[in-house]
């Protein structure tokens, strides 16, 4: 086994998988398709919720996001870093998402963790949530728009509108370039050889306002191209505008691809790359009206949003096509660091699983972001197992079956001819609820007792 002396993970916001090369080709990703080249790439690679809170959980912590139930981290869960710092790594994380912030306790088990919440000015709606005032409400509720809660897209843009003109924003987090600022300046000022790095870009989310050499020619401008951005109803695009967003779109995916490679080109200087494991996934995708939806809404949970690319660097080379999920990423970078799994990990090593399929199960729930809180009472969850997927969106009272082999774009729903095998999905969903019920007693148990780790 490879010793590795440091775990490198890059994670991207919103980055669908059909636009990165290696995995469904088109010339968006460049030097993630040559940082592709000496890796393990997961074709089928399926992110376990629509969004960052949904996703994030399995991805740092190898739970479902029914553990959690909410924004906040379950205190119960341990999170790869904390695994990784008791074994030696020094743990550090960089990134700009709100919802990822030391708010919600995403910064445990991290030695120096940096979500510049002072930067981007977007957590005032959270670390101001007990004050009763009606700007914080009305903050959240634009937190909650933007999330996809239920507002109408007129609401929506007036919120964004007046959201982005009081804090004085035109991108609401930190751009890709200048996150590599950061990172790089890190490294002058440490002296770390046994690290635990994750750096999170957000480019791909909207407002889609990449830099000049990456807008479509008809912007002139950023500027031009973020007031676009707001001005779009959402809920109906037209054809044109949905093209337009889409060329933006794809801007940002070139963007953050060279972002990527500058840091990858910065930790290859440096010589962190030889024995590092480096991982590469996004936690979600983005959907451009391929079932009537925009963006990567609570109760999303086709592929254009669930499908994400999975790259390993370190291990190989090889090219998977089996359905996998992110659930199991900590696992298996324990397993390669042959480190045993904390009890309170869900997945399973993918080294262990490439052999066989495996049963893939997304999460959601409609969000209560006044209360930072999700109600669970109606849940969207979607089960894969072997060719089929089985859709089950409580919130809109609806049941789809699709055979991802023969239709991968989910177009043909099977439900009405296949009863039999709905109803079978359907009992794999509830035994696996109830399994998570039991799991988050056991959880809280064993953290009483001191043996969660």
């Amino acid at each position: 086994m490879v010793k590795f002396e440091r775990v490198i993970l890059i994670t991207v916001d919103c980055l669908r998988a059909d636009h990165v090369g290696c995995i469904s080709g088109g010339n968006l990703t460049p030097n993630i398709d040559k940082f592709a080249e000496n890796s393990i790439v997961f074709t089928r690679a399926f992110a376990n919720g629509p969004g960052t809170n949904q996703s994030f959980p399995a991805i740092l912590t190898s739970t479902y996001f029914l553990v959690h139930e909410g924004l906040r981290l379950n205190p119960y869960c341990v999170t790869l870093a904390e695994v990784l710092r008791s074994n030696g790594f020094k743990t550090v994380a960089f990134h700009s998402n709100p919802f990822l912030s030391k708010i919600f306790g995403w910064d445990r088990g991290f030695d120096e963790f940096y979500d510049f919440m002072n930067v981007t000015k977007g957590p005032s709606a959270f670390v101001a949530r007990k004050q009763k005032g009606k700007i914080t409400k009305m903050l959240m509720r634009f937190v909650g728009s933007v999330l996809g809660a239920s507002y109408s897209a007129k609401i929506q843009r007036l919120l964004k509108k007046a959201y982005y003109k009081f804090s004085g924003l035109r991108i609401p987090y930190l751009e890709g370039s200048e996150l590599n600022k950061y990172v790089i300046e890190w490294f002058k000022k440490n002296k770390e050889k046994r690290f635990f790095l994750w750096v999170h870009y957000m480019d791909p989310h909207d407002p889609y306002v990449p830099p000049e050499e990456y807008l479509p020619s008809n912007f002139a401008s950023r500027d031009e191209a973020f007031e676009y951005n707001l001005a779009i109803n959402t809920d109906k695009p037209s054809k044109e505008d949905l093209a337009i967003l889409k060329r933006l779109y794809e801007g940002e995916v070139k963007y953050v691809d060279t972002c990527i490679c500058e840091l990858i080109h910065f930790l290859e200087d440096k010589g962190f790359v030889d024995d590092s494991l480096m991982i590469f996934t996004a936690d979600h995708g983005h959907a451009f009206m391929e079932h009537g939806r925009f963006a990567h809404a609570y109760d999303i949970l086709y592929n254009e949003v669930t499908h994400v690319p999975l790259i390993i660097h370190g291990v190989g080379k090889a090219k998977i096509d089996t359905f996998v999920q992110l659930l199991d990423l900590p696992p298996t970078v324990l397993d390669l660091l042959g480190i045993n799994c904390p009890p309170t990990f869900m997945g399973r090593s993918l080294l262990k699983k490439m052999k066989g399929p495996s049963i893939i199960f997304s999460e959601s729930a409609k969000p209560d972001l006044i209360n930072l809180r999700y109600d669970v009472s109606k849940k969207a969850i979607s089960c894969i197992k072997d060719e089929y997927k089985f859709i089950l969106n409580q919130l809109r009272g609806t049941m789809e079956l699709y055979n991802l082999e023969k239709d991968f774009q989910e177009i043909n729903d099977l439900s009405e001819k296949e009863k039999e095998l709905c109803s079978n999905m359907l009992s794999l969903i509830e035994k696996h609820l109830l399994h998570e019920s039991t799991f988050k007693t056991k959880i809280k148990l064993l953290k009483t007792i001191g043996k969660a780790r």
